[in-house]
């Protein structure tokens, strides 16, 4: 026992270390009893610490980590390198506390360019015109001479002054009714004399200061039983929802 290595020594305390675990695994399996076995500390000590093998890298591709104090375990939490610092939970933006405010729909700018219709030629008084002027219930009536669309300056003035009444009431049209002298087998060359009197009208109110969409002209013609009173060479010049009486009123001079 004196010649006795410590090599052989370490290893004959190894195999009865061994011989001792399969003793009481063999002694579980044959009686349901309970063994102790006590190892000596010293002998393991002995026997020098284990060496564990490398470390292998999972099929994922990432190496594995060794479990110890320090160390994490696989599948129970999270990496402490996975945990964010506080100055990157600062630099988050902030979580909402109310949903966003519903979008505002514009409708799109759209530029059309507007192209306002040229006025009509200036109507020019002819002294020679034996026309006239008369009040009727809610405007004026003209009197022309035969076949005639020629206007003196009575009948232009008469006009004007129509013209300054309706100014004053914005949200009324102006209904010109227009006749004119003619056969009965004829209807329409007295639809142009009545259609070249009413737009004369029109051409005096729009450059006395009546828009333009605000007159209605009427090319009636030959007289109706709807005339109320108007021949065939005059013209109605009256505002909307007026309807001219056949009672002639006074003249204008």
């Amino acid at each position: 026992m004196q010649h006795l290595s410590l090599p052989f020594f370490r290893r004959s305390l190894h195999g009865l270390a061994l011989l001792g675990v399969a003793t009481c695994g063999l002694c579980g399996l044959a009686a349901p009893t309970h063994a102790q076995v006590t190892t000596s500390r010293s002998a393991l000590d002995a026997l020098g610490a284990p060496q564990h093998p490398a470390a292998t890298p999972h099929e994922g591709g990432t190496a594995a980590t060794a479990t110890g104090p320090g160390g994490d375990v696989p599948g129970s939490h999270a990496p402490a390198s996975a945990i964010a610092s506080p100055a990157a939970l600062a630099s988050l933006p902030p979580i909402a506390t109310k949903p966003p405010d519903n979008p505002v729909l514009r409708p799109p700018e759209l530029h059309v360019p507007q192209h306002p219709f040229p006025p009509p030629p200036e109507v020019k008084a002819n002294p020679d015109a034996r026309g006239r002027a008369e009040r009727i219930p809610g405007g004026t009536r003209l009197h022309f001479t035969s076949q005639s669309a020629d206007m003196n300056s009575r009948m232009i003035t008469a006009l004007q002054t129509f013209a300054t009444v309706m100014a004053k009431l914005p949200d009324q049209h102006v209904i010109v009714a227009a006749y004119g002298e003619g056969r009965q087998d004829d209807p329409s060359t007295p639809r142009r004399v009545a259609l070249s009197r009413g737009l004369a009208a029109r051409s005096v109110l729009i450059h006395a200061g009546v828009a333009p969409t605000r007159i209605y002209v009427r090319a009636i013609g030959l007289p109706d039983e709807n005339a109320h009173g108007a021949g065939a060479d005059c013209i109605d010049v009256t505002r909307s929802g007026v309807v001219a009486s056949d009672t002639t009123g006074s003249s204008a001079h």
